[in-house]
This record gives C-alpha cells, sequence and structure tokens, in this order.
C-alpha cells in the first residue's frame, strides 16, 4: 500500500534535492506532480480502509469527501489539504510564479510525518 507512495516521495525528494540536468529549471514542479500521485495512492488506500473495501471507485474529489467525512485521524486533513496544494503546483499559468523547492519539499515531510509515521525522508 504505502510503498509505492513511499516511492514517488522518494524520488520526488531526490529531484528536489539534486535536479538532474533536464529537470533543472523544472524541478520543483516535476517533483509535485509525484508527490501528488503519492498523495493519490494514500487517498486511495485511506478511503479502501475506511469503506473496509479492497478499492474505492471514484473521482479524487469523490474519495476526498469520504475522507472528510469519516477519517478522524490527522492523517485525512492532512491528505486534503497536500493533495489541494500539489494540484496547484502541478498547474502551470502564465500569471503564476512556480512552486518553490520548500513548498514542494513541506508537502513531502508532511506526508511522510502524518501518513507514513516517518519523522524525515530516508538517507540515501
Amino acid at each position: 500500500m504505502t510503498t509505492d507512495a513511499q516511492a514517488l516521495l522518494c524520488r520526488a525528494e531526490a529531484l528536489l534535492d539534486a535536479p538532474e540536468s533536464t529537470a533543472a529549471g523544472n524541478a520543483a514542479r516535476l517533483a509535485a506532480f509525484l508527490a501528488r500521485q503519492a498523495v493519490e495512492d494514500l487517498i486511495n488506500a485511506r478511503c479502501a480502509a475506511l469503506c473496509d473495501a479492497p478499492a474505492v471507485a471514484g473521482t479524487t474529489k469523490a474519495k476526498l469527501a469520504i475522507l472528510k467525512s469519516m477519517d478522524t485521524t490527522p492523517a485525512g486533513p492532512v491528505l486534503i489539504a497536500a493533495w489541494h496544494q500539489l494540484t496547484g503546483h502541478c498547474h502551470q499559468h502564465a500569471y503564476q510564479l512556480s512552486p518553490t523547492v520548500s513548498e514542494v519539499r513541506e508537502q513531502c515531510l508532511a506526508m511522510r510525518r502524518h501518513c507514513l509515521g516517518q519523522q524525515s525522508a530516508p538517507q540515501r
């Protein structure tokens, strides 16, 4: 369940730590995309656990509604906030600045702390 999310977060953090030459200008946005994929994996797993089902079908917004109404742990609000923040970071508009490395790193750390039970990124 969390192995995919952990792998995605590790890759996102690696991009933030040392962007490859091909991703140097967009490292924060690419990391935000990977982190959002990790959040969506965690949302799917949390909704399945809350609904006592192997999987929950529906849109991400419907799953966020399930989290908001049924999740009493600190992970629910963190997942909801992270999904909204990272979704905003993933979309590029001419009138907005790109996300900063620290903004995306903060979301990755929140996922580790509140959803995966880790205090920091694993050492590479």
